[in-house]
This record gives C-alpha cells, sequence and structure tokens, in this order.
C-alpha cells in the first residue's frame, strides 16, 4: 500500500480536464435524487410552535403513506446513484474520461435490484453498530466500505458477498483510509465558507483516492499470475 499523500497527488493528477463531465453528472444525480425527497417534504405534518412554552400544536397531519413512499424512492435513487458514482470514479482512476449520457444509466443497467439489496444492509448494520455508540458505527461503515467497489468489480458477487469481502479487505486496513478521508475534511470544511462552490473540486479528487486506496488493496489480496495482465 502507497502512503496517503501519494493517493491525493495522484487522485489530483487524474482528475485534470475531468471536473467539467464529473460535476455535471453529479448535478444531474442530486437532481434525481433530490426531486423524491422534496416531495416528501410537501407531505409531511405541519406543527405550530408556542416559542414561550415550546410546545407544539399539529396544525396538519399530512400524508405518512406519500413521505414512506417518496423516501423510498428517494433511497432507491440515492442507492443507484452511489453506484454510478463509484463506477465514474473508477473509470477516472483508469485514465478514462467518463461519457455523461452513458454515465447516467450504468447505475440502472447493472443490476440495480444487488445494488439497493447491498446499501440497505450497509445502512442496517451501521445504524445497529451506531445504536451501540458513535465509534462502533464509523468502524462498521469502514468495514463494509469496500463493498460497493466490489459490486463494481464483479457482476457476479451478490450484495451480502460483496459485504463479507470488503470485511476481509479492510481488516488491518481501516485506520488508513479514516485518515486519507480525514485529510480531505479540513477542504471540505474550508468549502463551507464558499458556500459549497469548493466541494465540485475536492469530492472528485476524494473519491479518486478512494478508488486508488481500493486498486492497491485489491492487487494485495488478488496477486497477479506470473505473464498474466490485471484487467479492468
Amino acid at each position: 500500500m502507497k502512503d496517503n499523500l501519494t493517493y491525493r497527488e495522484e487522485a489530483k493528477s487524474k482528475m485534470i480536464g475531468k471536473y467539467g463531465p464529473v460535476i455535471l453528472t453529479g448535478l444531474v444525480l442530486s437532481i434525481i435524487v433530490g426531486i423524491p425527497q422534496g416531495l416528501a417534504t410537501q407531505f409531511q405534518p405541519v406543527y405550530a410552535i408556542d416559542w414561550e412554552t415550546f410546545e407544539r400544536t399539529l396544525v396538519d397531519p399530512g400524508t405518512p403513506g406519500l413521505v414512506s413512499f417518496f423516501n423510498l424512492i428517494s433511497f432507491v435513487f440515492s442507492a443507484i446513484g452511489g453506484y454510478t458514482l463509484v463506477n465514474m470514479f473508477i473509470k477516472i482512476a483508469n485514465n478514462d474520461t467518463p461519457n455523461i449520457e452513458s454515465q447516467l444509466l450504468v447505475g440502472v443497467k447493472e443490476n440495480p435490484t444487488r445494488t439497493v439489496v447491498h446499501t440497505f444492509i450497509v445502512s442496517v448494520f451501521v445504524f445497529l453498530w451506531a445504536l451501540l455508540l458513535v465509534i462502533p458505527g464509523i468502524m462498521a461503515s469502514y468495514k463494509y466500505s469496500m463493498g460497493i467497489y466490489l459490486l463494481n468489480k464483479n457482476s457476479n458477487i451478490s450484495a451480502y458477498e460483496a459485504l463479507d469481502e470488503s470485511k476481509g479487505y479492510m481488516m488491518g486496513n481501516r485506520m488508513q483510509l479514516f485518515l486519507l478521508d480525514l485529510s480531505y475534511f479540513w477542504w471540505y470544511l474550508l468549502g463551507i465558507f464558499t458556500f459549497g462552490i469548493l466541494w465540485f473540486w475536492i469530492f472528485p479528487k476524494h473519491q479518486t483516492a478512494r478508488v486508488l486506496f481500493y486498486n492497491d488493496l485489491y492487487v494485495a489480496k488478488n496477486p497477479i499470475p506470473v505473464n498474466t495482465t490485471l484487467l479492468d
């Protein structure tokens, strides 16, 4: 495994000339996910608050069924969108420039049910660990963090198999990935003062660095036999 500074520098280099399609793809996916989220808020219960007593009075009960429905749709879109983004950054790490139109369809074409199931299982596991304490929840999120990359790598692997393999990949490597993520934290924090504009440049480099980290893990766990070539 390389050091985190190397991953950051490599990611920065690989992103040169690719920010346009990456940012546009991310914006389109954000809009797609945001539509059902926005619809869900329209059917939320409405309360009036007495600011002297801080008591809430129900003004409009809303429509809980529709809220649940649109939240479910948003979750499905988020899962597929997450897969699409990872696929895009895998291409960038492999020195390819993603095509916006075809990239947006990747998550729909490549077994979306498996992606949604995987995302749901990860969410449940991380939530259950987080019920104990925050730190176990964070550790669980890193333990399962390679699953989405493994789904992209192997079209035949199941959602649960990806989670199980991720645990093996991350054994002894969680701290390095955590520190890699932490090294970008200050840039995200600085982005707040630019109203989030800086994030359009930080997020792609961060995610590409994560793919490079995964690539090295994959090679370490799956040594290339002599006289063979590693295929993308």
